[in-house]
């Protein structure tokens, strides 16, 4: 009886002791399991981090490359835009001197001014004296030249810089081409500033008046002038 109730402790012990063993298998097992899931979570975030720093760096890469070549695209579209500017200053200045030189056509606003002979010349008078002559037209000439006429034409005909005038008798030569009275003078201009300037206080009209011609001006909206012909020399 003693032998057989040590045999059952034994069992019971060992029963114990199996069953400790076991559990302590498994619940090594389940931790061991639970480190490597822990260890595969941790190695997944870690992956997904790294891509997004990644593509954080990337983009901030992009972002500088964007930005350098947004600003070259830039200075290149300011040169551009310069160069065009320039142009296009050269072509105005090309397009006023040709005006001024009677090379290109022109219009715009201005003023006529009309000087005919005297229509009543006294008998005991010489009839000389009451004609318009090369001076009077040189006079107004260069009083709407002062008065900033961008082009001045005489009877249609062109006036420029070189232009020269020749009187005979009741002729009078420009450039070679001969005119008679009346003589238009036409210049385009600001018509207020051009009327103002002839009209002042013992100024050009008063001159002219008193020299016994006849004097006409007339403000347009709009004067047409064709270039200057080549024969006019």
């Amino acid at each position: 009886m003693k032998l057989r109730g040590k045999h059952v402790i034994l069992a019971f012990v060992l029963l114990v002791t199996g069953f400790l063993v076991s559990y302590s298998y498994t619940q090594a097992d389940e931790s061991s399991q639970m480190v490597k899931l822990a260890d595969r979570t941790w190695e997944k975030e870690y992956y997904y981090r790294k891509q997004l720093l990644d593509l954080e760096s990337k983009n901030k890469e992009l972002r500088e490359e964007l930005q350098t070549k947004t600003e070259a695209v830039q200075t290149y579209e300011d040169g551009l835009a310069a160069n065009e500017q320039q142009i296009a200053d050269f072509v105005e200045r090309k397009k006023r001197l040709q005006m001024l030189t009677g090379q290109l056509p022109v219009k715009g606003p201005g003023l006529s001014v009309t000087l005919k002979d005297a229509a009543y010349i006294p008998s005991e008078e010489h009839a000389n004296n009451y004609i318009v002559h090369e001076p009077h037209i040189h006079q107004v000439v260069n009083e709407l030249k002062s008065a900033g006429a961008k082009a001045i034409a005489i009877n249609g005909q062109r006036y420029v810089s070189n232009s020269y005038f020749a009187c005979t008798g009741p002729v009078i030569t420009i450039d070679g081409v001969q005119h008679p009275a009346p003589f238009v003078i036409t210049a385009i201009g600001d018509p207020d500033v051009l009327f103002s300037s002839l009209s002042l206080k013992n100024g050009v009209v008063d001159q002219l008046v008193t020299d016994n011609i006849e004097v006409e001006l007339e403000k347009s909206a709009e004067i047409q002038m064709d270039a200057r012909l080549s024969s006019e020399g």
